[in-house]
C-alpha cells in the first residue's frame, strides 16, 4: 500500500513529519510538500509557471508551488510509484464548514478524488507551539489499519481532531460540513495617491450550530470525519430552477 503525503503548512511543518514516521512503520509514504506555508490556496494549479522540484531523497521531494501542485506532481510526475491514498496533513488549524472551499489542505486531498485516489484531508485544532501531532497520526494509523475498507475514492473524507479527543475510533463522529461564519478585518496603508496597500489582519471565525454537523462534533470533543463530494451539483435547484423558468 503506497501512500502520498502532502500539506499546505510546508515541508519542514510537524504535521506531515508525525504522519511520516507513524505511517511508514507499515505502509509505503511518499512525501511531497510546499516549500513554505500555502494556506488557502484552496485548488490552486500552476498552469503557465515552471515549478522548481528538489529532490530531498528518493521519496522525499519539495515543491516551489501549491498543495495541489505537489498532489500533481506526486501522481503525474514519474519520480514515485503508483500510489493508492494520498493524505493532506495534518494541519495546524481546522478545516470545517465552509472552510474547506479555501482550505490548500482540503484541495489538495480533493485533487487527489478527482484522479481516483483514496483522499484524506486531516487537520487539528490544536495551535499549541512545537506541538508534535504524533496522537492524531497514530489516530490516522489504526483509522488506515482497521477500516481502510470503510472508504472509497472520489470522496474527500475531512477529518478534524479537537485538541483534546477520545482515541477509540468507535467514538468517530460522522458528520456533515457546518456553517463557518467569518468577520474579515483588512490593515490598509496608503502608499500613493490612489494607491493603498491592503492586508487581511484577521479573520473572526464563528459558525451557525447545526445538528449532525463537524462543529457540533468539533465541540463536543469528537473526532469528526465529513465525506465530501467531488461532484457539486445541486440536484433540487437544477429541478427547481427548470420549472421556474417554464413559468
Amino acid at each position: 500500500m503506497n501512500i502520498l503525503l502532502t500539506n499546505d503548512d510546508g515541508i519542514s511543518s510537524n504535521g506531515i513529519k508525525a504522519l511520516e514516521f507513524t505511517l511508514k512503520k507499515k505502509f509505503h509514504t511518499f512525501l511531497i510538500a510546499p516549500l513554505k506555508e500555502k494556506s488557502a490556496t484552496s485548488q490552486a494549479l500552476s498552469i503557465h509557471d515552471k515549478l522548481r522540484v528538489e529532490k530531498i531523497n528518493y521519496d522525499h521531494y519539495i515543491v516551489d508551488g501549491f498543495p495541489v501542485d505537489c498532489v500533481n506532481i506526486g501522481l503525474h510526475g514519474k519520480i514515485f510509484p503508483s500510489v493508492d491514498i494520498v493524505i493532506s496533513g495534518i494541519n495546524r488549524g481546522v478545516n470545517m464548514g465552509h472552510d474547506v472551499h479555501y482550505s490548500g489542505t482540503v484541495g489538495a486531498a480533493r485533487h487527489a478524488a478527482i484522479h481516483g485516489k483514496l483522499a484524506f484531508a486531516v487537520s487539528s485544532g490544536c495551535f499549541t507551539q512545537g506541538y508534535d501531532y504524533v496522537k492524531e497520526a497514530e489516530f490516522i494509523y489504526r483509522l488506515l489499519e482497521k477500516k481502510l475498507d470503510c472508504f472509497k475514492t472520489g470522496i474527500v473524507y475531512n477529518i478534524n481532531f479537537p485538541e483534546k479527543f477520545e482515541e477509540d475510533l468507535n467514538q468517530i463522529a460522522f458528520t456533515k460540513l457546518g456553517i463557518r461564519t467569518y468577520e474579515d478585518t483588512y490593515e490598509v496603508t496608503q502608499l500613493y495617491e490612489n494607491i493603498s496597500e491592503f492586508f487581511l489582519g484577521g479573520s473572526l471565525l464563528g459558525h451557525i450550530s447545526t445538528k449532525g454537523s463537524d462543529f457540533e462534533a468539533f465541540y463536543s470533543g469528537k473526532v469528526s470525519i465529513t465525506p465530501i463530494s467531488i461532484h457539486t451539483t445541486e440536484e433540487s435547484e437544477l429541478l427547481e430552477i427548470q420549472e421556474r423558468w417554464k413559468l
